[in-house]
């Protein structure tokens, strides 16, 4: 079992899934400099694993994540600038050995926080949150940077910039209306509101209930592990597509997935796995 760890992030790698989990419990995993860079970090480590076939994304102890630090709010309200910002600590010495290069763009982000979301669209694979206690703010617009979305029923997530005078700036305006509707979108970012498990998975903002939802995730992580690698990366692939691309596109790049994985080794694997475990319920 592989481990690697930052000084606010850890991860380990069993059979295939992938477990990274934020480790600030003592202050509710709350978001710094240093947590950013290292999500981004250990998520770019896991896109270059073709080991990986599934990851699951956590808090350790009560909460997902609390979202940015006091102090980091702090520094906001007086000097006008953040750790979220893409300027912010450019050009200056890190503690943390190799930090990211706030202004470099990663895919489609560039500012430090934004990246922190979306590297786990540039996972290959599948990425589920598991989410208990808070998901406020900077953890919840992470949360939205995952594939699916498990909930325990102690959950509250939110969206509360507001609260504070600015907009959720991690991604948050873009990834939210493709989950629950611009309306609905709208109205989570201008009021702030927290809402709990069951309202969530009503408006679509999470795909399970759970009572143990880090738990259910390492499970379904483990089901989804056991699946062929290859149509894993195209399934996930074509779905991000159909946001961005127009339908004949989607379909092309449908029936190019489908050419390149039939008759592989690996597609054989699976079919004659499949078939030898289908004879076998048969005779009994």
């Amino acid at each position: 079992m592989p481990h690697a760890a930052h000084s606010n992030v850890t991860y380990t790698i069993d059979r295939g899934v992938a477990h990274v989990e934020i480790d600030r419990a003592e202050k509710l995993n709350s978001l710094t400099r240093e947590v950013f860079e290292d999500l981004v970090e250990v998520g770019l480590a896991l896109r270059e694993s073709t080991e990986v076939r599934a990851v699951v994304l956590s808090g350790r102890g009560r909460a997902f994540s609390a979202g940015l630090d006091f102090t980091e709010m702090s520094r906001l309200a007086e000097e006008g600038t953040a750790t979220t910002s893409a300027e912010a600590g450019a050009g200056s010495e890190s503690s943390t050995e190799g930090a990211v290069d706030v202004g470099e763009r990663l895919g489609s982000a560039r500012a430090l926080a934004q990246k922190a979301v979306h590297v786990w669209s540039l996972i290959e694979v599948p990425v589920i949150a598991g989410l208990r206690g808070p998901a406020l703010g900077g953890g919840m617009q992470i949360a939205l940077g995952t594939d699916i979305r498990i909930a325990g029923p102690d959950v509250q997530l939110s969206l509360m910039e507001i609260k504070w005078g600015i907009i959720p700036d991690m991604c948050g305006t873009q990834l939210l209306p493709r989950l629950v509707g611009p309306g609905t979108a709208k109205k989570l970012i201008a009021t702030g509101e927290a809402i709990g498990a069951e309202e969530a998975l009503r408006i679509g903002l999470v795909e399970e209930l759970a009572e143990e939802p880090v738990e259910r995730a390492l499970e379904l992580a483990a089901d989804i592990a056991g699946k062929s690698r290859s149509a894993l990366v195209w399934a996930k692939k074509l779905v991000d597509l159909s946001y961005e691309a127009d339908l004949a596109t989607g379909l092309d790049a449908e029936q190019e997935a489908l050419a390149s994985l039939i008759g592989t080794d690996e597609q054989r694997e699976v079919v004659t796995e499949r078939l030898a475990r289908m004879a076998k319920r048969s005779k009994g």
